[in-house]
């Protein structure tokens, strides 16, 4: 087995008793990986992909007594520390893969749905993820109970990164005090959407931006426009408005640390049928308002993370099909199609879809090879 796999993984606490041991966690754990890799949804379909590969499996890996089975691989993941597989998982990557520095860090939850159990009234699992926009890559994530209580979340998924000198970007649910205190002491940025949630904050950015459009001067407005985008027959036009928020200090609470510009950003869409639509979505930076196109270039980057990830998660994994009722599984196989995404989008000899790289995969075990670097 290669050497910069064992050294990364062999820091992951081992959850079986040593008696009941009969296949090396490594192996598991190499296995699962390449199982995902080819588009494996399930511990039935990790087991048979191993089995079907398991002589060249055997060039590299022990597997002092065979394939193991799909129970064993389940029973190990439903113990495995989640915190602790994100860890090795990411220093693998970085040790085999050419990343660059962070520039926009976007937070965003997503539920598996499949995870929901009916019977015994539990609501499906909910994921906060943070999705590295310069990477491609998930950089974390972590299990809260249920959308509310993404709020305590952020803050402790954002402990377990590296943020200094990236923008992180957050919706509604980010927009808490303690979190932007949090990023601003990482000597990180922030750009993050703003609605009712925060209704005193809202109000003032409201009302300062009326008073720009009723013909006030008090406030400079800087403003940039994003390109025209013409897709499923919708014609959509966007453009930011930034203001500073030095002549509002005495309406903004302090504790909203380093709050240095609030803006605007104007959405005008065209139907099909003709019809105008015209959204306006607020934001708070601790971007200097004289930045308007970096701070709508945050704010658009930030879909990534659901154009990126949960839409590959959801159409390309399956993800919410999956029923894996552990919580445990549930939470360290929704990071494993995290982990096999990042992977498949870096590499790039195979200019393809992620399916179409899953299916090569699953059929090219030389492709699997280059992808994983061998392990």
């Amino acid at each position: 087995m290669d050497a910069v796999f064992i050294e990364c993984f062999s820091a992951l606490k081992e959850p079986r008793v040593e008696r009941t041991r009969k296949h090396l966690l490594l192996d598991i754990l190499a296995l699962s990986i390449c199982g995902v890799l080819s588009g494996a949804e399930g511990w039935e379909e990790i087991e048979d992909f191993a089995i079907e590969h398991e002589s060249w499996f055997r060039t590299f890996l022990e597997l002092p007594h065979g394939i193991p089975s799909h129970d064993t691989i389940s029973r190990v993941f439903s113990a495995l520390d989640p915190k602790g597989l994100q860890s090795c998982c990411l220093n693998w990557l970085k040790r085999i893969s050419q990343l660059i520095a962070e520039d926009i860090i976007a937070v965003d939850g997503k539920a598996l749905r499949g995870s929901r159990r009916v019977n015994e009234c539990k609501k499906a699992l909910h994921i906060i993820n943070a999705w590295s926009c310069a990477n491609r890559i998930c950089l974390g994530q972590l299990k809260v109970e249920d959308k509310s209580n993404e709020i305590p979340a952020v803050p402790e998924l954002l402990k377990l990164l590296y943020i200094k000198g990236a923008i992180i970007t957050l919706d509604a649910m980010g927009a808490q005090e303690d979190t932007v205190k949090q990023i601003r002491e990482a000597e990180a940025d922030y750009v993050i959407t703003l609605k009712g949630n925060q209704g005193e904050l809202h109000e003032t950015v409201k009302d300062s931006f009326s008073l720009h459009d009723n013909g006030s001067d008090v406030l400079k407005v800087y403003r940039a426009d994003a390109d025209v985008v013409a897709d499923h027959g919708r014609i959509e036009e966007r453009f930011i408005e930034v203001m500073s928020t030095e002549k509002l200090k005495k309406l903004i609470d302090p504790r909203w640390i380093d709050l240095k510009s609030i803006a605007r950003i104007t959405y005008t869409r065209i139907e099909p049928t003709g019809e105008l639509i015209i959204d306006k979505r607020y934001l708070i930076s601790s971007l200097a308002a004289d930045s308007p196109v970096r701070i709508l270039h945050a704010a658009r980057t930030h879909w990534q993370v659901e154009n990126s990830l949960h839409w590959s998660l959801d159409v390309t994994f399956n993800e919410d099909d999956c029923r894996i009722r552990d919580e445990n599984a549930a939470v360290n196989f929704s990071w494993m199609r995290k982990f096999a995404l990042g992977l498949l989008k870096n590499e790039s000899s195979f200019k393809a879809s992620i399916r179409r790289k899953q299916r090569k995969v699953c059929t090219n075990i030389d492709y699997l090879a280059k992808v994983i670097g061998q392990i």
